[in-house]
């Protein structure tokens, strides 16, 4: 039930959801936008979605 076009679109929702996610956190108390912290939280997030669709990627065998 996991076919090619539900993975298609999971992952770009997913990747759209913590992209905006990440941007709204990575402003700081005085609302300026920190690019490092923004690109620190995108790569967790990424590494996150990436396990996850893993795991629900492999072959029940």
């Amino acid at each position: 039930m996991w076919d090619r076009k539900r993975q298609t679109i999971w992952l770009a929702t997913a990747v759209v959801v913590a992209t905006f996610v990440v941007y709204r956190e990575a402003f700081d108390e005085t609302g300026h936008f920190d690019k490092g912290y923004f690109i620190q939280l995108e790569v967790v997030f990424l590494a996150i979605i990436c396990l996850m669709f893993y795991i629900y990627s492999r072959q029940k065998s």
